[in-house]
């Protein structure tokens, strides 16, 4: 075992784990807490069009991070292999938050006003011409249906603006991106946002014949899933090169030492303690003022497990029989899983943080206790349902009621199927079809019964079928549903 890290200094350094609040998209003012995954490095580079994450995967991070300068010149130093230079102009495309500029897209509501008389097509390549800033006869300032009208009028018109703009760009030696997120938003239900997102997927694709005009789009998996949203002519050119957000456990625990190791309290203990005691050294850069994480904390996984271990001890229980229960730097990411075995480092910081502030037994020498781990998954839980059921499937929380207190995982699926058509589930769904606040984007398949929705909520990572065809719930989500588990994290009442 390690020396542990100093209790206080680390507990307070948790406070510097990244807190994203989803509806507020506003960069962190410090770039130095900003880290970028090798698989993420592949997701920014511009030639990458398709951006594939789950909620809390840090879609919205990066489109609101790659228009700040200050970020953008920190990427570019300490993770050059993100290819984010000098000569890339980013602009925002469609997406939600504050930092979107005014003008750059229509808002939803204009959208849908507009796909009602327009291709949706010629709406997504007006925004392109906005944000290329065509020159005359584009109506450059003029209201969107003035913009999109002139795009239906005038195709050879555009295709020689769109050239033009594309050699002034080569010319200059410069690329402009277009970024897109929150295509979930285009519209209030799956009718209205299936034929914008496919056109939109449509035009990306256009703009790959460019040499310096790229498109690049952030979306859910049950987005590309959906094959009235996919399927269109070589539609497999952009689906086939998609790169997936995803945060393995050793790109989480990383950003974890990138904060801790820049928090404005206690960084200076933790890393001292990194140096002197498993000779880590951290480079400080002089631009962003921003110390960086040494190579090992963000690639090996052993030397991860006995820094984690030195701030939350051995195991998950105290003892000699306290391996049994696990070990804290594979409980916890194990225990933070969805269905698609992923975990947003939203949950793995929100978990974090939860046990920094949980109180710690006088006679414990690690600065984090298991019980308080444990208590942060179930609070990284509750967090997770809240958003799911609140912001994305309103659904789901009406689906999980007749669950909850009477299902204990894993268990046949008939046992769900049962309690869904004892509660007329699928019937009362569909009668709030109408009521976009209570459903928004109803299950896909809710047509085909109980079985449909069971595939819906599958397919979302909610659950997921064993290798033997049972159903498994996931602690991040089970805890907060309700439903039980033998021998796992107590689920919240």
């Amino acid at each position: 075992m390690s020396e542990p890290f100093a209790k206080e200094s680390t507990r307070k350094a948790m406070e510097a784990l990244p807190e994203i609040d989803p509806d507020n998209t506003s960069p962190s003012a410090n770039v130095a807490y900003t880290y970028v995954p090798p698989s993420h490095a592949r997701a920014l580079d511009p030639e990458s069009t398709l951006v594939e994450g789950i909620r809390g995967a840090g879609k919205s991070f990066w489109w609101m991070t790659l228009v700040s300068e200050p970020h953008r010149q920190y990427i570019a130093s300490a993770f050059p292999e993100a290819r984010i230079s000098e000569n890339i102009v980013i602009t925002q495309g469609f997406g939600t938050g504050k930092s979107s500029a005014p003008g750059q897209f229509p808002s939803p509501d204009t959208l849908v006003q507009l796909s009602e008389k327009y291709p949706p097509r010629h709406i997504w390549r007006a925004v392109v011409a906005v944000h290329l800033e065509f020159s005359d006869p584009f109506p450059i300032g003029g209201k969107w249906r003035e913009k999109v009208q002139w795009i239906n009028d005038n195709p050879e018109e555009y295709d020689e603006l769109l050239y033009r703009a594309d050699s002034a760009l080569t010319d200059a030696g410069k690329v402009h991106l277009i970024i897109f997120d929150a295509l979930d938003r285009l519209a209030g239900d799956w009718p209205g946002i299936r034929p914008l997102a496919k056109a939109l997927l449509q035009v990306a694709l256009d703009l790959r014949s460019f040499r310096s005009i790229r498109a690049k789009l952030f979306v859910r998996p049950d987005m590309l899933e959906d094959r009235e949203i996919t399927q269109f002519p070589d539609s497999s050119k952009l689906l086939a090169r998609k790169v997936p957000l995803s945060w393995r456990r050793v790109d989480l625990y990383a950003l974890l030492f990138q904060c801790l190791g820049n928090a404005p309290s206690g960084g200076d203990n933790f890393r001292e303690h990194c140096e002197r005691v498993f000779q880590l050294v951290w480079k400080h850069d002089q631009a962003s003022e921003a110390w960086i994480i040494p190579q090992p904390l963000r690639t090996e996984e052993e030397i991860q497990k006995k820094v984690f271990h030195a701030i939350a001890g051995p195991t998950m229980a105290s003892g000699l029989s306290g391996h049994k229960r696990g070990f804290p730097y594979t409980w916890l990411v194990n225990h933070l899983m969805d269905g698609r075995e992923q975990v947003s480092p939203r949950s793995f910081s929100a978990a974090l943080r939860y046990a920094a502030k949980r109180e710690n037994p006088e006679e414990w020498l690690y600065p984090l206790h298991y019980k308080a781990i444990q208590s942060g998954v179930q609070e990284a839980s509750r967090i997770r349902v809240e958003e799911i059921t609140r912001d994305d499937y309103p659904w789901v929380d009406s689906l999980m009621q007749p669950l909850k207190g009477r299902i204990t995982v894993p268990c046949d699926a008939e046992e769900i199927l049962n309690l869904w058509r004892q509660a007329d589930i699928v019937n009362k769904l569909a009668s709030l079809a109408g009521e976009a606040e209570k459903v928004k984007l109803p299950p896909q398949h809710l047509a085909e019964g109980p079985e449909g929705v069971l595939q819906d909520i599958t397919e979302l990572g909610l659950v997921q079928r064993l290798r033997n065809g049972r159903i498994q719930m996931p602690d991040v989500y089970r805890i907060a549903f309700g439903l039980g588990r033998r021998g796992g994290v107590k689920p919240l009442k």
